[in-house]
């Protein structure tokens, strides 16, 4: 399960990159370089996690605030911009998913 812990993270910095890549150099109205950034930082922290495992606990609790949030946000951003939203969504929630899971293993 680690490996696809570490590839939905790979996954969220992919389409992280993607996003600010293609709003920066094609701009696109009423796109902003918000989300695609969030989705870097998020994609890190879940990195971190994967990779120190169950030396940070805090981490893994910071991990799960981040990924709860960007899930909302992706929420909101799905009832503006429609089904585009769930690239993103869906892999943020699986680390949600993966987050909470290493947090109750390890208490």
């Amino acid at each position: 399960m680690r490996y696809v812990d570490s590839a939905l993270a790979w996954i969220i910095f992919a389409i992280g990159v993607v996003g600010s890549v293609t709003t920066v150099l094609f701009y696109m109205p009423f796109r902003s370089l918000d989300a695609p950034l969030l989705w870097v930082y998020v994609a890190m922290f879940n990195l971190l996690r994967v990779r120190n495992g169950r030396s940070a606990k805090t981490l893994t609790t910071f991990c799960i605030g981040a990924n709860l949030a960007v899930v909302m946000l992706e929420a909101v951003r799905f009832k503006m911009w429609g089904p585009f939203a769930l690239f993103g969504a869906v892999p943020i929630f699986c680390e949600l998913v993966f987050s909470v899971r290493t947090a109750i293993t390890e208490s």
